[in-house]
C-alpha cells in the first residue's frame, strides 16, 4: 500500500509523547492537552494507519509490535523535522530566545538587566516563562532554563552559574533584637520556611553549630520570591541565598542579623540547554551575558 496522504502532525506528536511515557495522562501534561484529547488523537491515527498502536489495560499502556515499529519512524521523523525547522528558522527568521526561570531570578536578576542585553543584541527577541512546573527542554518549546539543583539533568548540558550559601535575613527593624538575643531565642519572631526545602532551618542550625530556638510562629511559603518579600515586609526571619540576595542587602531592604552563621549548599544555580544548541548564536549570547551579569558586582556585591 502506497501512502499518498500523511497523518495529521498533531496525531503523530500525541502518539510519540504517549509512547515515550506510556501514559496518556503524562503525554497530555507535556502537550498541554487533556487525556481525552490524547486518546482521541491516538484513535484517529490508528484509524488512519489501519492497525492498533497500544494495548490498553485497566492501569497500563503497552505498545503493540506495530506501535513499536511505528514509534521508531515517528520519533526519527519528528526529530529531523524539529532540527531542520530550527536550522531554517535560525537562518531566515528573527532570532527568538525562550527562557524558563523561577519568579525570583526572573524578576530580580534578569528583567532589571534585560535592557542591556537587548541593546547589545537588538536582533534577538526574548520571552521569559516563570511557570514553576518542570520544563522538559528535550521535548518542549523552550530554549534554555535556569534551575536550582545538583547539576544532573539527563540529556541536557548543565552549566553552573553560581554556588550559593544560606544566611538568615530579615527586615532592618527586626535585626537589633535578633542580634541581642541570638538564634536560640526566637520566641518573639516568626520563622519563614520554604515548602520545597522543609529542613532548611534545621540544616542551617546544624551547619552553624547553634541551637535553634522555638519561634513565636511558623509560616510556610512555596516560592523563594514570596519568602524574601515576606521578610522584607517584616513578617519574620527567612533564609536568603547568597549571592542572589545580595542586592536586597545592599539596598537595605534586608539585613543579616548573624552574617557569619551561614550554610554552604552543595546545589547551585545552573543554566540548562540542549547540547546541540551550545553554539546556537542566541543561546551563546545569552550564556555569555548571563555569566557576566551574575559574576559582576551588581550581584555578588
Amino acid at each position: 500500500m502506497k501512502f499518498r496522504r500523511l497523518p495529521p502532525l498533531h496525531t503523530l506528536e500525541a502518539f510519540e509523547a504517549a509512547a515515550r511515557r506510556l501514559s496518556f495522562k503524562l503525554a497530555a501534561q507535556e502537550l498541554h492537552l487533556t487525556p481525552s484529547a490524547i486518546s482521541h488523537q491516538i484513535k484517529a491515527l490508528e484509524t488512519f494507519l489501519g492497525f492498533t498502536l497500544f494495548r490498553r489495560g485497566n492501569r497500563s499502556l503497552e505498545l503493540t509490535d506495530g506501535g513499536r515499529a511505528y514509534l521508531a519512524v515517528v520519533h526519527d521523523t519528528l526529530a529531523k523535522l524539529r532540527s531542520g525547522s530550527a536550522r531554517v528558522v535560525q537562518r531566515y527568521a528573527r532570532a527568538n530566545l525562550k527562557i524558563s526561570a523561577g519568579p525570583f531570578i526572573a524578576s530580580e536578576i534578569i528583567v532589571p538587566a534585560l535592557p542591556a542585553f537587548q541593546e547589545a543584541h537588538p536582533d534577538i527577541d526574548v520571552r521569559i516563562d516563570t511557570d514553576l512546573r518542570p520544563i522538559d527542554l528535550l521535548h518542549e518549546d523552550m530554549d534554555v532554563a535556569l534551575r536550582f539543583g545538583s547539576g544532573d539533568w539527563k540529556g541536557l548540558a548543565a552549566e553552573q552559574l553560581l554556588q550559593v550559601s544560606a544566611v538568615p535575613v530579615c527586615a532592618p527593624a527586626l535585626a537589633p533584637a535578633l542580634r541581642r538575643s541570638g538564634p536560640s531565642r526566637l520566641d518573639a519572631v516568626t520563622l519563614i520556611h520554604s515548602s520545597p526545602m522543609p529542613d532548611g532551618w534545621t540544616q542551617w542550625a546544624s551547619a552553624a553549630g547553634v541551637v535553634l530556638g522555638t519561634p513565636k510562629r511558623d509560616v510556610w511559603l512555596d516560592s523563594y520570591l514570596a519568602i524574601l518579600r515576606a521578610a522584607e515586609q517584616g513578617l519574620g526571619l527567612a533564609l536568603g541565598l547568597l549571592p542572589l540576595v545580595q542586592p536586597s542587602i545592599t539596598r537595605r531592604r534586608l539585613v543579616t542579623p548573624w552574617p557569619r552563621l551561614r550554610l554552604d549548599i552543595p546545589q547551585g544555580y545552573y543554566l540548562l540547554y540542549r547540547p546541540q544548541d551550545r553554539e546556537r548564536p542566541e543561546v551563546l549570547a545569552f550564556r555569555i551575558w548571563l555569566l557576566d551579569l551574575l559574576r559582576s558586582e551588581r550581584i555578588i556585591g
